[in-house]
């Protein structure tokens, strides 16, 4: 697999969605707690709307995370030339996110085994 040299800044629209997944909350759920309709929470993801910080405040109380989170420098990605196993879904994306969340290298280690072995 090929890496361009290049590294991109995921928006904070998917930011927002990924944290949101993880939480186990539809956007119905997220629109609720902050007062907007679910499509307005699609666009936010989406990035066809900006969010507005006064929202994004919003946004981070809802989901339980430092607003901080949403412009960490490491929510990078790296822009491929091609993929190796083809577009990634949402729920590798959230399984990726998560793993590396995971600070403690033998829970890292067990949680890899685990999938090796439901893969079976």
């Amino acid at each position: 697999m090929r890496r361009t040299a290049g590294y991109k800044r995921k928006t904070t629209g998917q930011i927002v969605k990924e944290y949101r997944k993880a939480k186990g909350m539809s956007q119905m759920d997220l629109a609720e707690v902050i007062g907007v309709s679910y499509q307005q929470v699609q666009k936010y993801e989406k990035g066809t709307n900006r969010i507005s910080v006064d929202r994004l405040k919003q946004i981070a109380k809802a989901l339980d995370v430092p607003i901080n989170e949403f412009f960490s420098p490491e929510k990078l990605v790296v822009s491929e030339t091609r993929a190796a196993y083809g577009k990634i879904t949402d729920d590798e994306q959230l399984l990726l996110h998560l793993f590396r969340e995971i600070k403690d290298k033998k829970v890292r280690k067990a949680v890899i085994e685990f999938i090796k072995a439901v893969a079976k």
